[in-house]
């Protein structure tokens, strides 16, 4: 075998390896965000959530958790009430760095106003 060719053999086989290893991150992210999203769902005893799909940026930085929560039905409606959900969660490679809800309104943070200050 060529001495240039046996040189260069290590780093040709890194090459999908380093490709593998962001999109083990993408979905590890993706996978934690859920799990956030369910351990900080406040009413899961009253109206359960169902996560319904995710999406992430590359490398998984920013993933986004969609669901739906089914409220019980309020007199005269007949049918539980079906409300979108979804959450923000940030990540600095495997490690989560912020979560937030963007919907409910009941669960999203509140703007800052200038009275808060």
């Amino acid at each position: 075998m060529n001495p240039r060719i046996r040189a260069c053999l290590p780093f040709l086989l890194s090459i999908p390896l380093a490709w593998l290893g962001g999109c083990t991150s993408y979905y590890k992210n993706v996978e934690a965000c859920k799990e956030k999203v369910r351990a900080d769902y406040p009413d899961a005893a009253s109206a359960p959530l169902k996560i319904t799909g995710s999406g992430a940026s590359y490398h998984g930085s920013r993933v986004v958790v969609h669901g739906v929560i089914t409220n019980p039905p309020k007199p005269p409606a007949d049918k539980p009430a079906r409300v979108p959900a979804a959450a923000e969660c940030t990540f600095a490679q495997e490690s989560m760095t912020g979560f937030q809800w963007l919907v409910p309104a009941k669960l999203a943070p509140k703007p800052k106003t200038d009275d808060d200050e």
